[in-house]
Parts: structure tokens; C-alpha cells; sequence
């Protein structure tokens, strides 16, 4: 009987009947699919292929190859590849050398062919390629570069035949069913990394809470001091503890993100130069292009010209 009293205590006391009794804690990412698009492609010869954003390949076809780090990797059609941010990795078909200009795609979308023309293309070499660009946000975009590759099992199967199927009718509008395909294709691949692949991000909630909110409002002006009271702090220790996790100081970590959301709107969208600069915090054309020239290297109009090699726009 006294066991039995004793037991009941303790389902009372840990069993509370409320859900909500202990305070759980999740990681919070904000996934934002960029482009997933069905090409056939001729040529894909890159000699740099780095960009701010996760990638998925798959092929139809052998005769792709990608190096990182002095590794050739020949894509095979039962894996898929994913890519990490800031990877920076050459690409070709075949045997086909890098040009002199550094690079050179012939491609387009698969459902502007019949059949027969696919074929035909497919005949004469052309690989039909699947790709998937996106983001996960801050930190999770900030992982260590690579190319990891997976077998894929009946279950990634389904997920990318009902994907290129699909592509060959649409290439404009997804509807929700494709929406969470897509999804639910990036997760799993997520979800097989080493939990090594994210040891070293930030993990002050503190300083994670401020970079959200710098995410989140990127065309507003911050001071310092702002956002210390945002974590709760005074300026100077808050922009110590700011640094020693993320590198940078507030304001270069701001100007950072500023040009990081810049090149995907620069890549992944149709917007003038001027709407981009306004979206993404800068004062005018002038100030962004000074800017993201400074950080990048190149100017916004040059990073958009060249991105049309790298297929992120039609042929």
C-alpha cells in the first residue's frame, strides 16, 4: 500500500496533465526556397560556382562533374547532392574545358521541348538537370563549406520523380502539394547531416534574438545601442559578446547581411537595382553599389550580368 501511495505522489507530481508544464526549446530557421527548376543543359562549365545559398542537384544523365578541394565528384543519378552555402566548386559536362571567360552554360527549361525534341537533345549529349535553391537564415547559411551526397532510397525517389514531372508542365507556379515536396525534400537531406555540420553556431540567445531582428527588418537603420536594449544590455558589453560570437562588429555584420540579402533579391529576382538597394537598407543606387563593390568585389549590375551563366535566369 505504501508503494502504491508513494507511486501516486509521483505521477502527481510529474504528471501533471498539462502539456505545457515544462518549457521546451526548438530551433527556429527560416526556409525560403529560392528557384527549383528542370533544365536540360549542353554545357556547364564553371569555374566558380560559390553563392550564398544551399543548392540540390540530381542528374538524369552521367557526364556532370563537380570539384571542391581538389576532389572530382561525378554525379551519378541514384544520389543527390546537396551544397552547401559559400561552397566554391568548379563544374563540367564531359570533357569539355573551362572557356577563358571562366565559364559557359547552354541550357533551358525541359518543358519547352515535346518529347521527340528531348530526346533528340538527350541523344546529342544534353543532361537533364534538377536543381533546388535556398536558405535556411541565420546561423544555419553559415555552416562550414561542402558537397555531401546521398543515396537516393524510394522515398527521395517519389519526392524527385513527382517534382521533375511536375516541371515539365509548370515552371512559374507551384501549388501547395509541390510547395511541401520541395520542403519536405530539403528536411530529410537536412536531417542525414552530421550533427558536426552545425557544432560551431552561435547559440546566445541574446545575440541570436538581435540577428533576427536585423533579418527581419533589413531595410531599417540600427544603432548600437537599439539593439543592445534588445537583448537586454548595455551598449558596450553587448557589442563585446556580439563580436566574440560572430566575428564582426554590429555594424559590419549589418552591412554583411545587407549585401548577403542583396545578392539573393540581385539572383533570384527581377527587381531594378534601385528597388534592391531600398529593400536592403542602403540610403540609394549610388551607396549600394559602393557598397556591395567593396564587399563582393563587383559591381550589382556586373554579379546580376554574370549570373545568367550560371543558370539562376532563362536562356
Amino acid at each position: 500500500m505504501y508503494l502504491c501511495i508513494q507511486n501516486k505522489h509521483f505521477m502527481e507530481k510529474f504528471y501533471t496533465g498539462d502539456p505545457s508544464d515544462i518549457i521546451q526549446f526548438f530551433p527556429k530557421f527560416n526556409l525560403q526556397i529560392h528557384c527549383c527548376r528542370y533544365w536540360w543543359i549542353k554545357h556547364w562549365e564553371h569555374e566558380s560556382l560559390s553563392f550564398p545559398f544551399w543548392r540540390i542537384y540530381n542528374n538524369d544523365q552521367k557526364g556532370a562533374y563537380m570539384e571542391f578541394e581538389k576532389t572530382i565528384v561525378a554525379m551519378d543519378p541514384d544520389k543527390l547532392y546537396l551544397i552547401a552555402p559559400n561552397t566554391n566548386f568548379s563544374s563540367k559536362l564531359y570533357n569539355y574545358p573551362i572557356p577563358k571567360v571562366k565559364h559557359n552554360l547552354k541550357g533551358g527549361h525541359i518543358s519547352g521541348f515535346t518529347q521527340k525534341e528531348h530526346n533528340t537533345l538527350i541523344n546529342e549529349g544534353a543532361i537533364d538537370h534538377l536543381f533546388i535553391h535556398f536558405t535556411l537564415g541565420y546561423p544555419y547559411d553559415l555552416v562550414a563549406p561542402g558537397i555531401y551526397t546521398f543515396n537516393k532510397d524510394k522515398y527521395l525517389e517519389q519526392k524527385i520523380n513527382l517534382l521533375k514531372n511536375y516541371l515539365k508542365i509548370k515552371i512559374a507556379e507551384f501549388n501547395f502539394t509541390i510547395f511541401l515536396t520541395i520542403e519536405s525534400l530539403i528536411c530529410e537531406l537536412l536531417s542525414k547531416l552530421d550533427e558536426d555540420v552545425w557544432r560551431f553556431l552561435v547559440r546566445d540567445v541574446r545575440v541570436i534574438k538581435v540577428i533576427n531582428h536585423i533579418e527581419n527588418n533589413i531595410h531599417k537603420d540600427f544603432s548600437n545601442e537599439s539593439l543592445a536594449d534588445i537583448a537586454n544590455m548595455a551598449t558596450n558589453s553587448f557589442s563585446r559578446l556580439f563580436k566574440e560570437h560572430t566575428g564582426d562588429t554590429l555594424q559590419l555584420f549589418i552591412t554583411k547581411k545587407r549585401i548577403h540579402s542583396a545578392s539573393l533579391l540581385l539572383l533570384h529576382s527581377d527587381l531594378s537595382i534601385d528597388s534592391i538597394a531600398e529593400q536592403t537598407g542602403f540610403t540609394n543606387r549610388y551607396h549600394f553599389t559602393r557598397v556591395f563593390s567593396k564587399i563582393t568585389g563587383k559591381a550589382p549590375a556586373k554579379y546580376k550580368k554574370e549570373s545568367l551563366y550560371y543558370g539562376f535566369f532563362e536562356t
